[in-house]
């Protein structure tokens, strides 16, 4: 996958936070980790793009981060839209991949920076 393809691909992502309605605290809460999490991740893709020998270095890295922040992307939408009952479940799903998954965007992020 390009650079370019995960960005397109996070567009969905992108357009989820711009349009959020907000009056739930949770939801509220897992927008901001996926505008954060997007965010260092559109970082981390602008610095690869200009080094072509980073970029085939860190390709598997940015492919585990690519796919936690779609993973937490499909689990917030099931929170929001599934019903009531199954909320504690997927609580513990995005606790799950916020903890581990999401983490690695902000240190792949600070590798780059050093």
């Amino acid at each position: 996958m390009d650079l370019k393809d995960f960005v397109l691909e996070n567009h969905k992502v992108i357009n989820l936070v711009k349009d959020r309605v907000g009056g739930n605290q949770k939801v509220d809460m897992y927008y901001g980790t996926l505008d954060y999490a997007t965010s260092r991740f559109h970082t981390i893709l602008i610095k690869l793009s200009q080094d072509k020998l980073q970029e085939v270095q860190y390709q598997t890295e940015v492919r585990e981060c690519f796919e936690a922040i779609q993973a937490f992307y499909r689990n917030v939408q099931r929170y929001r839209d599934w019903p009531r009952i199954t909320r504690p479940f997927i609580e513990i799903i995005l606790h799950g991949i916020g903890t581990k998954r999401i983490s690695k965007i902000k240190k792949l992020l600070n590798k780059l920076d050093n």
